[in-house]
């Protein structure tokens, strides 16, 4: 995230009451501005099929096959993410940036055959199926998990472009895109609703995958041999690809667990869901949205510049010199974790409770607020774990990160699993799960930094 971090320091560096407020916007709209807008795409294609007469049917429909297909995509994308943002790195770090853009290239390739075979299998279950879901639907929705798989796996090489703002610029593109398309479907066609919408979201993200490609290329020029090299640091850094996947994972499975052991669980064509859950965890997720936004500035302002300082001491300054950098270092690093910890903490408890206020007036059942209420303070203590394990990567304590993710996984798919058999408590294995590996990650991390010196000297 270093372009991220010269252009903020660029902005607060005027030290202006404009300057913080566009600091701000701009580290919103770099860091979590795609995920808003995709919200945003889908709850207008949903309010735009609402003015068209959607039924009930149509409607739940629509949710669990999006649902689906964004989970596929993220679980599809996470295999690569860790080791190729690491493979990204090290090209720039010794000079081989000719060998970037032909790795987006194999990722691409190897995203597409694995997120295609799933897609695949679930589109011949729905053909198969008693609904009769018309094929041009279909067709849409299979390209549809392909192309967001690409887009997700596409967006790892953000970091190395730098292109924040493009990146942000082409998911909005991309957004209009899609309400044209829509209205061209329905209006123009006769296409029903719900196909509309689905060719809607494969023609944003096409564009969205175009975009990202042609600054790939114009950025790294055009791929000419090595496309699957970062396949090697699948070996050399299996604690990473591991740390990586775990920590997705957990989030998700007591989503799939309850789809399909749970008496919360509805069936809809081929698909599991369980309505109040997944619309609980989503406004969980949105309550703590800010916090991303919240690390990447503090982090990217205070703490690197401190850690940039301490690792060329490390290289170069005398041992006085070295413990007096990590000094600074770790005393910056506490402080600024703990700052995260405690704004985002205020932030969750405000809007929870404003939460349980307002969303009764939208129909929101008593028991979707309470799992709503809860899942809030899981996923706060999930994020705060992931804020500590981002550290580890500064420090390449791979191992401190794959344990603290592990740990997190295991704790929160047994609490899954126990909450469906008990068919009660479903809100509380990701927030007991998200305490024990934040407090494994912190304790992991307070370690190293007693011995930090020999770890990374060695």
């Amino acid at each position: 995230m270093a372009g991220i971090g010269f252009e903020l320091k660029k902005i607060y560096g005027r030290k202006t009451l404009a300057a913080n407020l566009w600091g701000t916007i701009y580290a919103t709209m770099t860091t979590i501005g795609p995920a808003v807008l995709s919200a945003v795409l889908l709850l207008v294609l949903k309010l735009l099929m609402d003015q068209a007469g959607l039924t009930v049917l149509e409607e739940r429909f629509f949710i669990s096959s999006t649902t689906h297909a964004f989970i596929i995509a993220t679980l599809c994308a996470v295999l690569l993410a860790a080791p190729v943002s690491r493979y990204i790195s090290d090209c720039i770090f010794l000079g081989r940036e000719s060998d970037i853009c032909p790795s987006a290239f194999g990722v691409l390739t190897l995203s597409t055959i694995v997120s295609g075979i799933v897609m695949f299998l679930l589109c011949v279950g729905m053909y198969y199926s008693q609904d009769g879901v018309a094929m041009s639907f279909l067709v849409s929705y299979y390209f549809l998990g392909v192309l967001v798989t690409d887009v997700y796996s596409m967006m790892t090489y953000a970091s190395a472009l730098k292109h924040y703002k493009a990146l942000t610029f082409s998911f909005l593109t991309g957004l209009l895109l899609a309400v044209a398309v829509y209205f061209l479907c329905t209006k123009q066609w006769d296409i029903d609703k719900v196909t509309a919408a689905c060719m809607a979201l494969v023609c944003c993200y096409f564009l969205i995958v175009f975009a990202l490609v042609f600054q790939c290329v114009k950025a790294f020029g055009v791929p000419q041999g090595r496309y699957f090299a970062f396949l090697s640091y699948f070996r050399r850094y299996p604690k990473l690809a591991v740390g990586g996947f775990a920590y997705t994972l957990g989030i998700y499975c007591p989503t799939i667990i309850y789809w399909f052991f749970s008496g919360i669980a509805e069936q809809v064509s081929v698909f599991r869901t369980a309505p109040a859950y997944d619309f609980a965890l989503f406004l969980a997720v949105f309550v703590n949205m800010p916090s991303l936004v919240i690390f990447v500035v503090k982090v990217e302002t205070s703490f690197y510049e401190k850690y940039t300082l301490y690792v060329s001491a490390l290289n170069n300054g005398t041992h006085d010199l070295i413990r007096k950098e990590r000094g600074v270092m770790v005393r910056e690093l506490r402080y600024q974790l703990f700052f995260v910890y405690e704004i985002q903490l205020i932030i969750t408890v405000v809007l929870a409770c404003l939460g349980s206020v307002f969303l009764p007036y939208l129909n929101a059942s008593t028991h979707m607020l309470q799992m709503f209420v809860i899942l809030s303070l899981g996923i706060y203590t999930v994020f705060c774990m992931y804020f500590t394990i981002i550290v580890f990567y500064y420090f390449s304590d791979y191992g401190g990160a794959c344990i603290s993710a592990l740990v997190f996984l295991t704790v929160t798919v047994l609490g899954a699993a126990g909450a469906a058999l008990m068919n009660d408590f479903y809100p509380l294995p990701l927030l007991l799960g998200g305490i024990c590996g934040w407090i494994v990650s912190f304790l992991l991390l307070r370690r190293r930094m007693e011995k930090l010196d020999s770890f990374l000297m060695c």
